[in-house]
């Protein structure tokens, strides 16, 4: 095709687009950045303002020189305040304006919920740290399905009305006291996704009551400095739940779903204990009872190392409770806490496949094995073990690390797993698959494989 030809062709694709009504070309353009979209201004007359018209705002204030404060503040003004009152689909704002004016922020928001806005996502990248306040009417915005907060401040609320909002995300929120939080989430009667994101130096109590949330994830970061939150959560449809939280004073379930999946990243304790149980720590094994307790329901679990090492100090003090419902279990296993793995397992009797990852398998012969967990008889099928590979060791043909410790492990899964269909094992048992392959077997049609 010569360039005359291709032009030709442009300008009748271009036609056919501008024979589209207003409406959809809006709807064509608010799957672009608010940036992308006003570039179509310069394409005729007839585009010049079309922009203003899109159901949506996709704006970055970075995009905007240092120098264009007011640049910014006006484009604002312009697209929501002018006359046109249609819906907004989407309200998306990164901001990072350093000489921050609260009345034109708080005209934004304002203009935003006044819209029916479904999709409101508002990031706070102020680079002097300082907080944005929300205004008020972000409580009553009844079209709202999917509100994302990143480091902004809210005020506590006289009254809360959001019927539609279904997913929320809360991250580096500051609030006026620890019932805003409570009051906001519990306040939307068909929440199911919501995901909090806490500064480290927060200390206040994180209070989750939902009778319809399905999906909950909670985020902190140790700070040797600051003690940290308490935690509950009152969800019992609740399907999915991750906890990355490292500084916790306690965490209490009263309710969820009855086959939840669950992520646990978390110790309670501080930081000079290094996940372990120190000697001014036994005032909480009440607690860790309570919130083991709240977990026996589950029936998808995986447990980090750190979280594992706490359960491992537990259990020389008081007895796992049952998790008769869980099937799937992973678990990260440092050094000093494989001698629990038994005793874990006995806590999972109807357990079908579980996958073990050694940080560090150490030499040690000791280590009980002897215990037969009820789970090896009659419901276990496929178990995955992995065991660091060290390439420098295989290469310069010295032992393997944890030679003896790996073969214990296998030769315990094989030896005892009635009902065992399949043994996966890293390639760090490569030096020892054949031997592995040769224990006799508990389990008729077991097979071991290596990855």
């Amino acid at each position: 095709m010569d360039g005359e030809t291709a032009a030709k062709e442009n300008q009748r694709n271009f036609d056919r687009l501008s024979n589209l009504p207003d409406s959809l070309l809006c709807k064509i353009l608010s799957d672009f950045s608010t940036k992308e979209s006003v570039c179509s201004s310069v394409l005729s007359k007839r585009w010049r303002n079309l922009w203003l018209n899109v159901p949506s705002l996709d704006l970055d204030s970075s995009n905007f020189s240092d120098d264009d404060d007011d640049v910014f503040a006006s484009f604002m003004d312009r697209f929501l305040g002018s006359e046109n009152e249609q819906h907004l689909e989407r309200f998306k704002l990164k901001y990072g304006i350093l000489d921050h004016d609260e009345s034109h922020f708080k005209s934004w928001i304002d203009a935003a919920t006044r819209r029916k806005v479904r999709h409101l996502h508002v990031r706070n990248d102020k680079c002097d740290d300082g907080l944005v306040k929300m205004p008020p009417s972000l409580y009553s915005c009844e079209r709202l399905v999917n509100l994302k907060l990143y480091c902004v401040f809210l005020d506590h609320p006289e009254s809360v009305s959001l019927p539609c909002v279904k997913i929320m995300h809360l991250k580096k929120v500051r609030y006026d006291d620890d019932s805003t939080m409570e009051i906001l989430i519990s306040s939307c009667p068909v929440l199911e996704e919501l995901t909090i994101l806490l500064d480290p130096t927060d200390s206040l109590e994180v209070r989750v009551r939902s009778q319809s949330l399905k999906s909950f994830r909670i985020d902190c970061e140790r700070d040797a400095y600051h003690y940290g939150h308490d935690v509950e959560i009152d969800a019992p449809r609740l399907e999915c739940m991750t906890i990355r939280d490292n500084q916790s004073h306690s965490f209490i379930i009263h309710s969820i779903g009855l086959s939840t999946e669950v992520y646990i990243d978390v110790v309670f304790i501080k930081m000079e204990y290094r996940g372990l149980l120190g000697p001014y720590d036994s005032y909480k094994i009440p607690m860790l009872s309570e919130f083991l307790t709240g977990l026996s329901t589950v029936s998808d679990m995986t447990i980090s190392a750190a979280t594992l090492n706490v359960i491992h100090d537990y259990c020389e003090m008081k007895k796992l409770p049952q998790f008769s419902n869980l099937s799937y279990l992973q678990a990260c296993f440092e050094d000093t806490s494989w001698e629990m793995l038994p005793a874990l397992l006995e806590s999972c009797p109807n357990l079908h496949y579980v996958s073990l990852d050694f940080e560090l398998l150490p030499e040690n012969e000791h280590v009980d094995l002897s215990s037969v967990p009820k789970c090896f008889q009659s419901s276990l099928e496929f178990v995955c073990l992995s065991t660091p590979y060290f390439e420098n060791e295989q290469k310069e043909g010295r032992p393997l690390r944890g030679t003896s410790s790996k073969m214990k492990l296998a030769k315990y899964f094989i030896d005892n797993g009635a009902a065992l269909k399949k043994l996966t094992l890293s390639s760090s048992f490569c030096n020892l698959i054949n031997e592995i392959k040769s224990i006799p077997r508990s389990s008729t049609v077991c097979e071991v494989v290596m990855y």
